[in-house]
């Protein structure tokens, strides 16, 4: 039994997450707190499996219980908050300790009601019971992998025959694909890398509408780097993040940036796959593919495209992710798998730089 504990200083909305959780096979709310001082001592007397938590409270707001929770008695947090003005600090939550960000469903579309209800209640049994305190720990076993060549992908998996493809000296631009925990993954890779990194960077981060801009503002604050929503028809600039938008594909075509509406892929729209199959058109063996952790299996179609043009692809390694899902897949369709730490190095080889 998942046990978690609800903090949010709206009586009717601790309500209606009780029942979004609870509704949860093998889920259980233990206890509400309506703000930061009776979450830390609910926290401490009933030791949860999962949290979660507002960031706007009366009192000790959700930061400041965070940072606390964390010092006394690490738990998983799923931050649940409103769009717009909380968004920022939503994410500001991420460098507190929280795992993952989500929006307050809202009544008015049933469907989509449901659907952030369902959001929640996997992000909870996601991330219940991980060990925080080592879950980012950089593995000392061995020296960082890069990877030379990409490991071959299955032949069945291939999406079309050819002859093996050679991997390029140097790639020219990465594709990244992320779910559940990718927004601190990333932040931590950026901050590792040099300002000026030499490649462009196309993210597909599964995030929420009016999460996006706040997601950009807060990983450009806290990295330094050049970070900001694609605009369709730009080309990719090196040292540049550029984003997808929520619900917006976003591809390379003539080597451009192509946002478009089309289905989702798999559920999932913007779509690591619809990314890498792209890199892979246009890009060939000069792509790159980074899976960090998230649910699922999005971008796995995409991994073997991109491996069976001669393209490398990354994947963060299990000690380190939140969730293996998404990278899981990504290995075994024959991409390398890479602890967090040892990305940034990875990177920098790929783009034919030594790490500093």
């Amino acid at each position: 039994m998942i046990r978690c504990l609800v903090v949010d200083d709206s009586r009717t909305f601790r309500a209606v997450l009780r029942g979004i959780l609870e509704a949860a096979p093998g889920v259980e709310v233990v206890a509400e707190a309506s703000d930061g001082d009776e979450a830390l001592a609910a926290a401490v007397k009933l030791r949860p499996d999962a949290i979660t938590m507002d960031v706007r409270m009366p009192r000790r707001d959700g930061l400041a219980a965070l940072r606390e929770i964390m010092r006394v008695v690490p738990t998983p947090v799923v931050v649940v908050s409103a769009a717009g003005e909380d968004a920022l600090v939503s994410f500001e939550a991420l460098h507190a300790g929280a795992v993952e960000v989500l929006p307050k469903p809202r009544g008015e579309d049933p469907r989509r009601f449901q659907r952030e209800a369902e959001e929640i209640r996997q992000a909870v049994r996601a991330v219940a019971g991980l060990t925080l305190a080592t879950r980012h720990r950089r593995s000392t076993a061995r020296p960082p992998v890069v990877p030379a060549a990409p490991a071959p992908a299955p032949a069945r998996a291939r999406p079309t025959p050819q002859a093996p493809a050679q991997a390029a000296a140097r790639a020219e631009i990465v594709g990244i694909a992320s779910s559940t925990g990718g927004p601190a993954a990333l932040e931590r890779i950026l901050a590792a890398l040099p300002r000026d990194f030499p490649l462009p960077l196309l993210v597909v981060q599964h995030i929420h509408s009016g999460f996006e801009t706040a997601f950009v503002r807060w990983l450009a604050s806290s990295t330094g780097f050049r970070v900001r929503l694609a605009v369709h028809g730009e080309r990719p600039e090196p040292g540049t993040v550029h984003v997808a938008p929520a619900d917006r594909h976003l591809r390379s075509s003539g080597r451009r940036l192509v946002l478009d509406d089309g289905p989702p892929l798999r559920c999932f729209r913007p779509s690591g796959t619809h990314l890498f199959d792209s890199l892979a058109r246009d890009y060939g063996n000069a792509a790159a593919g980074l899976v960090l952790t998230g649910m699922g299996e999005d971008g796995a179609p995409g991994v073997r495209a991109l491996l069976g043009v001669g393209a490398p692809v990354l994947a963060q390694g299990p000690a380190t992710s939140v969730v293996y899902g998404m990278p899981r897949v990504a290995v075994e369709s024959g991409a390398t798998s890479v602890e967090l730490d040892d990305i940034p190095a990875a990177l920098l080889a790929l783009a034919g730089r030594a790490s500093r």
